[in-house]
């Protein structure tokens, strides 16, 4: 009996010896975030999940082609391949219903914390004054990352497991790096150069091909290099930036500097500029890190459209404290960066990750998804200030009071963070909370009247749109009037038509996706006669003058284009062809939706143009590709409607 004992007994030292604290609380703080998440499985599809991801259905059911689902009608990059073959996965072993998809983001959520893991340990154990607890503290960051309230809006949006799989695979390709690095020092030259120049590229092009924003890997690495190695670079780590960082940034910058239209063309789609961009992007940043650092659940958000544009660093709201502060604490971490490499590391981290979506590129303002992998960052310079710590402080990072401080910070994040999973179980639960403490969002504002719409509460609908149609911003007004009419249509209220003058005396001179969609709402709310006196030519003329107003926007921006396909839509209902035809003949471009093509062929055929529908009708053959069923239909109902003529 004893000797069984003794086995035993070696058997539990044997696996203590294997499980350390650091593994322990990685599948402790695993299975506790999995418990938080799962309350939050049940939800809905959210916003635009359906659009993104109805095409994944219908590949459940037959009706597409999975190449369709995967590659769609887009180039390479934009179709990002990786993501949508990992969505049809997920459709394939769990159907077509939200739960699958939300179930496989909080496991990708799971894999993202245990590659940082790896990262995070090999970082701390270079920082000298942190390293004998490298493990450890690398577990704590994870769990915190893990648990904070501010991924929900990542982990349980369906779609936007595109912004996990971008930093599992940016993740990826810096543990490469990082690999590689250390084999380079210990003289492994051969199996360091197969991780560098042949693991590190198929591990980046894997997460550029989920999302561009894992672009940023070898930014990630350069980082990590100056942080924590010192003196002379080898060869191949100087080729291996040269290659995978130099030389892009050069053909990039050579680009703009050959054809700037490449970057401004961008900002056609948008009512701000290049620097009103950059300006609102310093306080995008510290308002990200104010969310990080102090995370207030309650009042994170969905919706990010009432954060304002700064148009001056004088104006209101002036962007100069946020540039100062930001370049400040960029100043003293790189003072300190030789006493405290991981605070350096990781601050930069956190502003590198933000390089490609929060600087030059013309996109919305503000997504807190965009913090996913940027946030890591942020921990690892929180981790790296306990370098800083006197000696006489060191029993803070004893063991047992390191874990008993992080558990109870885990504890509260945790909190917080299934006090919000309980808040996106319903989309209703979602805008509720954005309306109560984002007031002014348009959008959390249009999303909770077309709720209101949907169960038949109309006045409830129409006193939202109320409350932003008379307010200081013309942009808003001239949505919020033009959402009012169409909202009174669908409840049969038969608006006053004046209605849409008054809100037509606030058109802009660049057309937004906004307008593209209240535009669209309008001409489905008014397309079966619901409203006798808003007649489908007073919609078309609405839709016009929208065209009208904008007319110094370039025709090639993509909402215009989109406005235009609308009103060839309607032009051609109306059977006022020549008029369609102009409008499609402006919308008909290489990314255009198949239903420009129709329209721009039948609108031909309509005035006697046989040969221009000729024409049109092989651009598009050129561009369907054989496994997209509905083009290949489309081209067939085409071809029959040019030999009829």
């Amino acid at each position: 009996m004893s000797s069984w004992l003794e086995l035993l007994k070696r058997d539990a030292r044997g696996i203590g010896a294997r499980w350390d604290a650091a593994r322990w609380w990685l599948c402790c703080m695993a299975a506790v975030t999995l418990a938080v998440y799962w309350a939050g499985l049940d939800g809905p599809f959210l916003f635009d999940d359906p659009a993104n991801l109805s095409v994944f259905r219908d590949w459940y059911h037959g009706r597409v082609d999975w190449r369709f689902a995967v590659f769609g009608r887009n180039d390479l990059l934009s179709a990002r391949p990786v993501s949508m073959a990992s969505f049809l996965l997920t459709v394939g072993i769990g159907g077509p219903g939200p739960m699958p998809y939300k179930l496989g983001n909080v496991l990708i959520h799971l894999a993202c914390g245990l590659l940082a893991f790896r990262v995070l340990q090999r970082a701390l154990s270079e920082d000298a004054a942190l390293a004998a607890r490298a493990r450890l503290l690398a577990a704590i960051a994870v769990a915190l990352w893990w648990l904070h309230p501010i991924q929900v809006s990542t982990v349980l949006y369906s779609v936007q497991r595109m912004a996990q799989l971008a930093a599992l695979f940016a993740l990826g390709s810096v543990l490469v790096y990082w690999v590689g690095r250390a084999r380079l020092a210990n003289g492994r030259a051969r199996s360091a150069t197969l991780l560098l120049f042949v693991a590190f590229p198929v591990s980046l092009v894997c997460g550029v091909l989920s999302k561009q924003s894992a672009a940023i890997a070898p930014l990630l690495c350069l980082v990590l290099e100056l942080a924590y190695f010192r003196g002379p670079r080898p060869r191949a780590v100087k080729c291996f930036f040269a290659l995978f960082l130099a030389l892009p940034m050069a053909a990039a910058s050579l680009a703009l500097l050959w054809s700037p239209e490449l970057l401004t063309r961008g900002y056609a789609d948008w009512d701000f500029s290049l620097g009103q961009r950059l300006l609102t992007q310093a306080r995008a940043l510290t308002s990200y890190l104010g969310s990080l650092l102090w995370p207030r659940a309650e009042q994170m958000s969905l919706f990010g459209d009432d954060f304002a544009l700064s148009t001056g660093l004088l104006s209101a709201p002036s962007p100069l404290p946020a540039l100062l502060a930001l370049a400040t604490i960029s100043g003293v971490v790189f003072a300190l960066r030789r006493r405290a490499p991981s605070l350096f590391a990781g601050w930069f981290w956190f502003l590198a990750a933000h390089t490609v979506e929060s600087s030059v590129l013309p996109l919305e303002m503000y997504y807190e998804h965009r913090n996913y992998l940027p946030s890591l960052g942020l921990g690892l310079a929180l981790i790296g200030v306990l370098a800083l710590l006197p000696k006489r402080a060191s029993m803070g990072l004893r063991p047992l009071p390191l874990t008993l401080a992080a558990a109870g910070l885990c504890a509260l994040l945790a909190t917080s963070t299934w006090g919000r999973v309980q808040t996106w179980r319903s989309k209703q639960g979602i805008v509720s909370n954005a309306l109560l403490h984002h007031p002014d969002s348009l959008r959390a504002r249009q999303t909770q009247a077309f709720i209101d719409v949907s169960a038949d509460r109309i006045d409830a609908a129409l006193a939202q749109m109320a409350q932003m149609a008379d307010g200081p911003i013309p942009r808003r007004r001239l949505l919020a009037r033009i959402d009012s009419v169409s909202i009174a249509c669908l409840g049969e209220r038969d608006p006053d038509p004046a209605l849409l003058k008054r809100a037509l005396a606030d058109a802009q001179p660049q057309i937004t996706l906004d307008e593209v969609l209240v535009a669209d709402l309008l001409a489905q709310a008014t397309s079966v006669g619901r409203c006798p006196r808003i007649t489908s030519e007073r919609t078309i003329d609405t839709i016009l003058s929208l065209l009208a107003a904008a007319s110094k926007q370039p025709d090639t921006a993509e909402p215009k284009r989109q406005m235009r396909l609308i009103a060839s839509l309607l032009l051609a209902r109306a059977q006022r062809w020549p008029e369609a035809q102009q409008q499609a003949e402006r919308a008909w471009a290489a990314q255009a939706p198949l239903e420009t093509a129709d329209i721009l062929v039948r609108a031909y055929l309509a005035n006697g143009d046989r040969d221009a529908a000729e024409r049109t009708w092989r651009e598009l053959q050129a561009r369907v590709r054989p496994y997209d069923r509905a083009g290949q239909h489309l081209l067939g109902e085409l071809r029959g409607l040019i030999e009829q003529h």
